[in-house]
């Protein structure tokens, strides 16, 4: 007689413990495939931002040397200028 209600209440608490699992596995399961969902977007997103920045590694190397060109000439004209100041200063 024990064993049997031993027996049962062991059946009841192994369900009871099932279904709280799965009470909390479904939802996991849900917001993880929704979540693969929004990464599979996210990784065409990067990928096309790749392409489209791909080309201006060029742009941008010649950017950089058009810039130091235009830095130096302007130190010299800063340096002519600050001579020619010199001089008015006098």
């Amino acid at each position: 007689m024990i064993f049997n209600i031993l027996v049962w209440w062991t059946l009841g608490l192994t369900v009871a413990i099932v279904l709280a699992l799965a009470g909390f596995l479904v939802p996991v399961a849900y917001f993880l495939a929704r979540t693969a969902g929004h990464l599979t977007k996210l990784v065409g997103g990067l990928k096309a931002v790749r392409d489209n920045a791909a080309p201006l590694a060029g742009y941008l190397t010649n950017l950089g040397g058009g810039l130091t060109v235009l830095r130096d000439e302007l130190r010299s004209v800063d340096n002519r200028l600050g001579d020619a100041a010199e001089i008015l200063g006098r």
